[in-house]
């Protein structure tokens, strides 16, 4: 593991989802309202990390499940536990490898 950079986790999101999504999460006010315009801002964000030269992992956020994980630790679907599970799942996935 010398020499290996950590990956930088991005919440991703399917555009059949994103309504979905939206009416879940408790701060919908952070996210744009239309499904292109995030995907248009998540790309940049991706681009500036790569830039910067760090590795970018795209967590793809369902609502059923994010949903459980949520209730299962009692936390608010906020922007905290969006990249919280992006986070977590991007180690969980690290360690398979």
């Amino acid at each position: 593991m010398v020499g290996q950079h950590p990956v930088t986790a991005l919440p991703w999101y399917a555009w059949g989802d994103y309504p979905a999504l939206l009416r879940l999460f408790s701060d919908p006010d952070k996210l744009p309202a239309s499904y292109d315009a995030w995907l248009l801002r998540a790309e940049q964000v991706e681009n500036q990390l790569q830039r910067a030269g760090l590795a970018v992992a795209r967590i793809r956020i369902r609502p059923v499940p994010f949903a459980a994980w949520c209730r299962e630790r009692n936390i608010s679907p906020d922007q905290a536990a969006r990249l919280t599970f992006a986070n977590e799942s991007a180690r969980h996935l690290a360690t398979r490898r």
